[in-house]
């Protein structure tokens, strides 16, 4: 009796936490590859600012790896620090700075985020930050889009 009572109860208790996580796996594996962008441009002499993220059914410490492989490639840029341990990392095009950070949202699925500043005055570059997106989705072999 006391048996039977303990796995009910166990049921119960856990039951909630395994159906949260499918709904969880659910919409992550709905917003996969789906880039979101958010830009704000420079006001009154001040840098403008771009910001990208992306879901990736990748693992986190790949997802950075490729990151820091292709800056590390990229003759453009200058790596101005790097933080395996953290997933981060900062990039610098002349006065332009980008910082990259993957997030691991669970087991082999991660976020890739990259927030760029563009030069006072300039209007934020986009393209350039979710170019560098689109860069690292197809290292990965993921089929990456805008998302509408």
């Amino acid at each position: 009796m006391k048996r039977s009572l303990l796995i009910s109860t166990a049921v119960a208790v856990l039951l909630p936490m395994a159906s949260a996580d499918a709904q969880w796996v659910f919409v992550a594996r709905k917003a996969a590859q789906r880039i979101h962008h958010m830009t704000e441009g420079g006001v009154g002499g001040q840098p403008g600012y771009d910001f990208a993220s992306v879901v990736l059914e990748a693992p986190a410490d790949k997802v950075f790896a490729v990151a820091l492989d292709r800056a590390q490639k990229n003759r453009a840029v200058h790596l101005l620090m790097s933080d395996p341990g953290a997933r981060r990392l900062q990039v610098a095009e002349g006065d332009r700075t980008a910082t990259l950070n993957v997030v691991e949202l669970s087991e082999g699925v991660s976020q890739l985020l990259i927030a760029g500043r563009s030069r006072p005055g300039e209007q934020a570059a986009s393209s350039q930050v979710v170019a560098a997106v689109m860069r690292v989705c197809a290292e990965l072999k993921k089929t990456c889009e805008l998302a509408r």
